[in-house]
């Protein structure tokens, strides 16, 4: 289904929205069900715009499959995507941000604790106690994974002025198939 579809049947209110509370309260996310396999995302925020500039500009392998399909105004009207310039001016949005993306899972509380006390306050650490838990992170779980997240965090610092670091353990994820843990937002804007 092409995007113009896709937006089509979502202003229709034709997709069921998902109620899960850390989706929301993490992410600050409607999620509607697409499919077996993808959800839809409302985002009212440019947290996954930061993070999508990530993706593209570290090349990241530990990541959903993800992509923006529309970007609407309050009135439902679609609207063209903002510049880098407005998207790191440090001013939020009022626009309404649709991607479609893979399903995944929340971690089990023992391993998103785990990511709470080694990921959350990165940028709280010096660069000696960063090191120590990302080498944690890369021998417990995956040395791919713990590279993502210093990529990551070399995004967040050379945008600091803008983007807050926030990245825990709700918003790190599996694929529901393969367990693999991914990133999902680990940024938010700077009050």
């Amino acid at each position: 289904m092409n995007s113009q579809k896709i937006m089509a049947h979502f202003l229709s209110g034709n997709y069921e929205q998902i109620y899960c509370e850390k989706c929301a309260m993490t992410f600050l996310t409607n999620v509607f069900k697409y499919d077996e396999k993808h959800v839809l995302l409302e985002k009212r925020s440019l947290g996954l715009e930061y993070y999508c500039g990530a993706i593209q500009k570290k090349k990241l392998s530990k990541v959903p499959n993800i992509q923006r399909i529309a970007i609407i105004d309050e009135e439902d009207n679609p609207v063209d995507a903002p510049s880098n310039e407005e998207i790191y001016s440090g001013n939020e949005t009022d626009y309404r941000f649709i991607y479609l993306m893979e399903k995944l899972k929340h971690l089990n509380d023992k391993d998103s604790a785990y990511f709470d006390s080694h990921t959350q306050n990165l940028d709280w650490k010096d660069q000696h106690n960063r090191e120590t838990a990302l080498k944690e992170i890369s021998d417990k779980y995956n040395p791919k994974l713990a590279e993502d997240i210093n990529k990551l965090y070399q995004y967040y610092t050379k945008y600091k002025d803008i983007i807050a670091w926030d990245l825990h353990g709700d918003n790190l994820m599996q694929r529901v198939d393969s367990e693999e843990i991914v990133i999902l937002d680990p940024y938010t804007r700077r009050a």
